[in-house]
């Protein structure tokens, strides 16, 4: 890897830490295309898992004192974790341009009516009906790409939390799900010693433009903050769609 690669990747890791200390989402969503111009796509996967486990890891510790938040949240987490144990599995198995378009779909839904389809109520029957289930599609596209931000974070957003409750939950969904990543590809022999040592490597840029993003978010006010959710998501779908259909 030369320098202008290496420049590549740092810029990449360092845009990709900020847009998940803003908005909790994003880091495997820009820097994976980065990392897999470089190393492939399976060893980019395999690769950014590392840094997004310090990341979340951060933030749940940065937003310890929401933890309150995830009482009600078990049966999205258990989904969510058990989608992503699949995902690591079983995925190449099914028809990925399919997938693709149905978790598009469903992304549209809920940003363009999301409220009216969740109602009011977090805890009426179809919100704790629909939430599992879209946590556990969204496990099984954290288990394969990493990528789960376009369907969960889009889920999410349309409760309409707080930006601090916001990216406190994705953190935590996104951790649970990485440790499963993590168990589930060393299983698989993914994690070999160069593929651990870029990982590493890479948590430091991350790490610093994340606690970047953390500060910029308490300077966001509510409505710009669900504006830069809305293009995040955009953007994340575009590129699930662009990587599907492209390659």
């Amino acid at each position: 890897m030369g320098p202008v690669e290496l420049i590549i990747l740092v810029a990449g890791l360092a845009a990709a830490g900020i847009a998940k200390g803003i908005s909790g989402m994003g880091l495997p969503l820009i820097a994976t295309p980065i990392l897999a111009g470089v190393f492939g796509a399976r060893m980019a996967v395999t690769i950014v898992t590392i840094p997004i486990f310090a990341a979340n890891s951060l933030l749940l510790t940065q937003g310890l004192r929401q933890r309150g938040l995830l009482r009600g949240l078990t049966p999205f987490l258990a989904a969510s974790m058990v989608g992503t144990a699949f995902g690591t599995l079983l995925l190449a198995q099914l028809d990925q341009k399919v997938f693709a378009i149905l978790i598009a779909a469903m992304v549209v839904i809920f940003l363009a009516g999301g409220d009216r389809l969740l109602g009011n109520d977090p805890a009426a029957l179809r919100a704790r009906v629909l939430g599992p289930v879209v946590c556990f599609v969204g496990g099984i596209l954290q288990g394969t790409t990493s990528i789960a931000s376009p369907l969960v974070g889009s889920y999410f957003h349309a409760q309409r939390l707080r930006p601090s409750d916001f990216v406190f939950v994705l953190a935590a969904m996104f951790e649970l799900n990485s440790v499963v990543q993590l168990i589930g590809y060393s299983l698989q022999g993914l994690y070999t010693r160069e593929v651990v040592a870029l990982g590493l490597v890479a948590v430091v840029p991350t790490l610093l433009a994340l606690a970047a993003g953390i500060y910029f978010r308490g300077r966001l006010d509510v409505v710009w903050f669900r504006r830069f959710i809305v293009a995040l998501v955009v953007v994340s779908v575009i590129n699930l769609l662009w990587r599907t259909f492209a390659t």
